[in-house]
């Protein structure tokens, strides 16, 4: 099998790309998989022994530490070949360099300057392999004063300014939920790949993609940037008081954005008080907005009649804003998505079905699709280097005794 092929390759968007996923985060994990999802051959490179820092990160099935079960890892190199490969020794570098020479991408998540300390600089991929493209994400970028500095999801959210924006005005900031910024920057760092896949099929020129975490979540904020300029002031938390927001209902919490006259009408409509659209501290966005508190207390006896099931479907068809607020165990069940198939069965070797995310995005003609499980540590050393590379089996063993592999 070579590094390209795909088992859906006529209906698989990017089944000619080959891929050196050598990342050791969840941001370059994700970018790859984007890639890998949509039909690329993407080898996953690790260091042998532990293998990738997020094979030790959760949930695991039975609450136990595996570095072949971690929830994360296997969400993350769905449709990845992995193979084990120490790029400290000379051995692995030119390995590594060897795989290169028949790839079309490299995405790496090492410090800036180590690709260059290890001799895999873009200059050397571009020697063995002209018209590579490497795509490069790091948390602040391969230049700038802070490029050398360490991040993790909580930092990166407090300097982008998600954080600053994020919680109540009378409270502390807050770290986004999840981890975002590593997400976003994978989305970035898979838009900036095939940005520069489709450059190179044109010119024959690939290059160096730069994805810094901190950028990748910061674009997001142009109009508060620009509001800021024109004001002097950051528009930092605050009360909406339109009403918006997260608020409680009978068996939970509904999302409600009320953005104009008439959807506040047609609210108090449906609730039968319709008196309350008529009250002067409420009679446009501005004094809604001035009378935030006054509003959510008087509104909270009249959404806790109601379930959040009634409220989407009796606001809903109003052209009212309104969502419900779904815990993980709602969200797996919730009907739309599932006449969407937005979740996937999958079966791993090791940590039984688990059920993960599907296709981020739909496409008519050559769809996503889950055609591996994450691989094992080192599952597929031997296919990589024996059948595709061409060594020997001796020439593996003594690797693996040498601790190339």
């Amino acid at each position: 099998m070579s590094l390209g092929t795909s088992p859906n390759r006529d209906r698989s968007a990017l089944s000619d790309l080959r891929v050196i996923d050598c990342s050791g985060d969840v941001a370059g994990a994700y970018c790859a998989k984007l890639l890998a999802d949509f039909g690329a051959g993407v080898i996953k490179v690790e260091p042998p022994g532990a293998g990738d820092q997020v094979r030790s990160l959760g949930p695991f099935p039975d609450g136990t530490s595996d570095p072949d079960s971690g929830g994360i890892f296997i969400y993350l190199n769905t449709n990845k070949r992995g193979i084990t490969l120490n790029l400290e020794t000379a051995a692995g570098r030119d390995l590594l360099l060897e795989l290169v020479s028949s790839a079309d991408v490299v995405v790496e998540s090492f410090a800036p300057g180590t690709l260059d300390r290890l001799g895999l600089s873009f200059e050397e991929l571009e020697r063995v392999r002209p018209g590579v493209i490497l795509t490069s994400i790091t948390p602040f970028g391969q230049t700038g004063p802070w490029r050398d500095y360490q991040a993790t999801d909580i930092v990166e959210s407090a300097v982008s300014g998600l954080s600053y924006v994020n919680g109540l005005p009378e409270r502390e900031p807050l770290k986004a939920p999840g981890l975002q910024s590593y997400y976003h920057g994978g989305t970035c760092g898979f838009m900036g790949t095939m940005t520069a896949v489709c450059y190179r099929d044109v010119s024959g020129v690939g290059q160096h993609v730069d994805v810094s975490l901190m950028e990748a979540s910061a674009s997001v904020f142009g109009v508060q940037i620009l509001a800021a300029q024109h004001s002097g002031q950051s528009q930092g938390r605050r009360r909406a008081g339109n009403p918006a927001g997260l608020l409680p209902c009978k068996d939970g919490y509904v999302a409600l954005n009320i953005r104009n006259e008439l959807t506040w009408r047609h609210m108090w409509l449906f609730f039968g008080e319709p008196e309350m659209a008529d009250d002067p501290r409420f009679s446009s966005v501005v004094e809604r907005r001035k009378h935030g508190e006054e509003l959510e207390a008087l509104l909270a006896p009249t959404l806790a009649r109601y379930t959040m099931e009634e409220l989407l479907h009796g606001l809903g068809p109003l052209r009212i804003l309104v969502g419900m607020n779904l815990e993980m165990d709602r969200l797996l069940s919730d009907p739309h998505l599932q006449d969407r198939g937005a979740f996937v069965e999958q079966q791993h070797p090791v940590a039984g079905t688990v059920v993960i995310p599907g296709a981020p995005f739909r496409m008519s003609e050559t769809p996503w699709s889950l055609r591996a499980a994450a691989p094992l540590l080192g599952q597929h050393n031997e296919e990589v280097y024996t059948q595709m590379l061409g060594y020997s089996a001796q020439d593996l063993a003594g690797w693996q005794a040498e601790g190339v592999v």
